[in-house]
């Protein structure tokens, strides 16, 4: 395993963040572009990035303006010594600090926003990620389940409407409790994994920003912008995308497909997504009871029925779509803009039926993003010479489009599987070969690598060409799903089931 950066360093790389930081506040032409969230905050669900300019050479960090930092309410106390502390209180952080309080390790959770939800548009939780959930906390899993839709088929369809592919999830019920995926937006998720934590006595430390860390004999020693320190002898980045602990542990992410540096360029995809409210009465041709996803026409029309936490009767019709797009989309997309493309490429508009096409009957919300696949060359680092440890999971490392809907039940993964591979590492007598750490590294970057490949194969048929090669393809795959198993092979590995198979090379 290759050693971390000298402690020189990493205060060197402290310290180029903190001027940086400073240019970007005092730069005029910068202001526009939203390069970074707060350092120490936690992922996103998946990769979401600016669209111009572009950074120089890689993502930066840019942590608030001291106006701001005077104007946010102050840290909690933190202790001075913990085992864990991880930074980041997403969903792959909260699942880490989950299964550590459940295995009695002391963790330290921190985060960088004052409180709760971020701009995650993730909207499910696969399989894998509730049985990984499930082994520790079973009440959290039933809560999540009655927030949520069990999506048990996941159906893709053309302009034609003719159904490509339906996948059925619930061919797995030989193999889980959880044969769907389950329909929640992430905020949700996030929320009752909150409620679990507080339950177990492990408080979230808000508004606690990470400007360094240096590994000492004790472990890492972390400082936070309040003055306050911390050691830990395991420190985890679920920070996100713009991950702090990455770029002070001089991590690389890259592209695993080119092996080049991951960065954002003109050519990453783009689609937009909105929730909206949907005007009565819903087309028979709109599900509510399960992911369908429309291809053709230069893009995907992808939609999913969500639970609303209004009592209003209204509000039933909530779903959130995401919408492929071959331009640039505008930088705040309005009702007209969604309607615009389901008139051209969404359900009834190719096909004309009595019920027309879905009307859109309020925005509630709707944004752009561009995708990339990324991938971290190592998750696991450890200091030359010390017991500590750097651990990268969830968005912090690796990204991967919405495709598929792998990016919230992959960092969920990430997290529990960390816990219990701290806890064998803590208490497993030392040996010849390979330790907990180093299986742990190896096995979970291999997951990530198949799961992002796997979602850039599925971004082909999403991109919704009209080439002959694109309905040659859609052919195919109309094929091969009518094939149980294949389909049932299919459903294997979007479930993330298939995961648990692999092994990684350490």
């Amino acid at each position: 395993m290759r050693t971390a950066d000298g402690p020189g360093l990493l205060t060197a790389k402290a310290a180029a963040l903190s001027s940086l930081t400073d240019i970007l506040h005092q730069s005029p032409a910068l202001h526009h572009c939203r390069i970074a969230v707060a350092a120490g905050s936690r992922d996103n669900g998946y990769s979401a990035d600016i669209y111009a300019p572009l950074p120089p050479t890689r993502p930066f960090i840019a942590p608030p303006s001291p106006s701001q930092l005077r104007e946010m309410p102050a840290e909690t106390a933190l202790p001075e010594a913990t085992t864990v502390c991880v930074v980041g209180a997403g969903p792959s952080g909260m699942a880490c600090a989950l299964g550590l309080a459940a295995r009695s390790i002391p963790v330290v959770l921190v985060d960088a926003l004052e409180a709760g939800h971020n701009s995650s548009r993730a909207i499910g939780i696969q399989a894998s990620a509730l049985e990984a959930l499930n082994a520790t906390h079973p009440q959290l899993v039933t809560d999540l389940l009655s927030d949520g839709i069990p999506s048990k088929t996941f159906t893709t369809i053309d302009l034609a409407e003719r159904e490509l592919l339906r996948l059925r999830l619930y061919d797995l019920a030989q193999y889980t409790q959880f044969p769907f995926m389950l329909l929640l937006t992430q905020h949700k998720a996030e929320r009752r994994m909150r409620a679990a934590l507080s339950a177990a006595g492990v408080p979230i430390h808000w508004n606690t920003r990470v400007t360094s860390y240096t590994p000492s004999d004790a472990g890492h020693v972390v400082s936070f912008a309040s003055g306050q320190t911390l050691t830990a002898r395991y420190v985890v980045g679920a920070d996100g995308h713009h991950s702090t602990i990455r770029f002070l542990a001089g991590i690389a992410l890259l592209n695993p497909l080119t092996r080049q540096p991951s960065a954002p360029s003109p050519a990453d995809p783009s689609f937009v997504v909105a929730d909206v409210l949907l005007a009565e009465p819903i087309p028979p041709n709109l599900p509510r009871d399960r992911i369908q996803i429309m291809v053709g026409g230069g893009g995907m029309v992808l939609s999913a029925p969500l639970l609303s936490d209004s009592p209003n009767p209204r509000k039933k019709n909530f779903f959130r779509l995401y919408l492929g797009v071959g331009e640039t989309p505008p930088s705040s997309p309005d009702l007209a803009y969604v309607q615009a493309i389901l008139d051209t490429r969404g359900p009834g508009a190719v096909v004309k039926t009595e019920h027309g096409v879905v009307k859109v009957e309020e925005l509630l919300h709707a944004a752009r993003y561009r995708t990339r696949p990324a991938l971290v060359e190592k998750m696991v680092q450890r200091a030359e010479g010390r017991e500590a440890w750097t651990v990268l999971i969830g968005d912090a490392a690796h990204g991967n489009a919405p495709a598929g809907g792998q990016g919230m039940a992959l960092g969920i993964c990430d997290g529990a599987e960390l816990a219990a591979a701290i806890h064998e590492h803590l208490t497993a007598p030392a040996g010849p070969g390979p330790d907990a750490m180093d299986v742990y590294a190896a096995r979970r970057h291999a997951v990530a690598y198949q799961v992002v490949t796997l979602v850039e194969d599925i971004m082909q048929v999403e991109k919704g060409g009209m080439d002959w090669k694109s309905r040659a393809r859609n052919n195919v795959i109309w094929a091969a799903g009518r094939v149980a198993p294949v389909n049932r092979l299919l459903a294997w590995k979007i479930s993330g089931l298939g995961n648990k198979d692999i092994k990684g090379k350490v």
